[in-house]
């Protein structure tokens, strides 16, 4: 886990945990690369400025991104993560991060990936769905006429897990962030 003590280090875990780049978030919250480095490599003493815009951008509170902590405590915690075993989708593990996870996004192991899943957002992009004991990965694209699904639509008896957030290598995660049991 990255060190989270400081606005920098949040900022850090947070972009890996959501698979953004610094450039990325420039562009979304209208901002300097020169600034953002800045604030990742902890050269502003006491940061203020874009950092409301910086926490929305990123869905995570201003409070947590400020200080590390949330009224309800600190979120230096394990998240369950839910994986195939024996046929059956079930907690396979857990992934430790200081960052929060929102309760709208699961987090499920898949091609030896850990994938933040949202079961709220629609739109383009990846889907997990389960089908016949297995998980299965599917690209939706949309456009003004129609909406395709590559390499093919679901089944009819598939079950959607959810829209893909982010996918995180396991070869990415350290040992002591990821623990998943034996199967």
């Amino acid at each position: 886990m990255k060190d989270i003590s400081t606005i920098g280090g949040r900022l850090k875990e947070i972009l890996f945990v959501k698979g953004v780049s610094a450039a990325e978030l420039c562009r979304k919250v209208g901002i300097e690369r020169g600034y953002m480095s800045k604030l990742i490599n902890n050269k502003i003493k006491t940061p203020h400025k874009n950092m409301t815009q910086i926490a929305q951008a990123l869905d995570i509170s201003y409070e947590w991104l400020m200080t590390g902590v949330e009224r309800t405590g600190t979120y230096e915690r394990d998240y369950d993560i839910e994986g195939l075993m024996n046929g059956k989708m079930q907690k396979i593990g857990f992934f430790e991060t200081g960052m929060p996870i929102s309760r709208f996004h699961k987090l499920i192991y898949h091609d030896e990936c850990v994938n933040i899943v949202s079961t709220k957002k629609m739109g383009a992009g990846n889907y997990l769905f389960l089908s016949d004991g297995d998980i299965l990965e599917l690209f939706r694209v949309d456009n003004f006429i129609n909406l395709s699904w590559y390499p093919h639509p679901p089944d009819k008896d598939y079950i959607p897990i959810g829209k893909i957030i982010t996918k995180i290598n396991k070869e990415h995660i350290n040992d002591k962030k990821l623990k998943l049991v034996e199967s």
